[in-house]
């Protein structure tokens, strides 16, 4: 054998490898499942991008709105103690003082007296058998 016939031989044998290869890879089976599980994953990810711009959007938007009832709040509340002084009298409005000390004694003892029960005298028969009912 030739040197040059070696070198020839080698030569196509790497170009049979690689065109093989190539083959191989783009015809296989495996690879169209790779090749349609990679384009899956793209397309899912992009999808998941597209899912939080749309969650944060969501979420900066009520934000912004409860900003602004906040703000809102906060001024009708304004409103409603300046102009409240207009319709009602301070000396007449009664402070509500929730101290124990200030609620008369007969008072204390009216609300101790007339306490619902949260049972009955009498039984409901919900117990009984059948012979003890009639």
């Amino acid at each position: 054998m030739d040197k040059d016939m070696l070198t020839y031989l080698i030569i196509g044998l790497v170009i049979g490898f690689i065109v093989g290869f190539i083959f191989i890879s783009v015809i296989s089976p495996n690879a169209r499942k790779y090749a349609k599980v990679k384009q899956e994953l793209a397309q899912t990810k992009d999808e998941l991008i597209t899912q939080k711009q749309i969650i944060a959007k969501h979420f900066s938007h009520s934000a912004e709105i409860l900003d602004n009832m906040a703000k809102e709040f906060r001024r009708l509340y304004q409103h409603m103690a300046e102009n409240s002084s207009q319709f009602i009298d301070g000396d007449k409005v009664a402070s509500l003082d929730f101290d124990s000390d200030s609620v008369p004694d007969e008072t204390k003892k009216n609300t101790l007296d007339n306490q619902p029960r949260d049972y009955s005298d009498n039984s409901s028969g919900l117990f009984k058998s059948d012979e003890n009912k009639s």
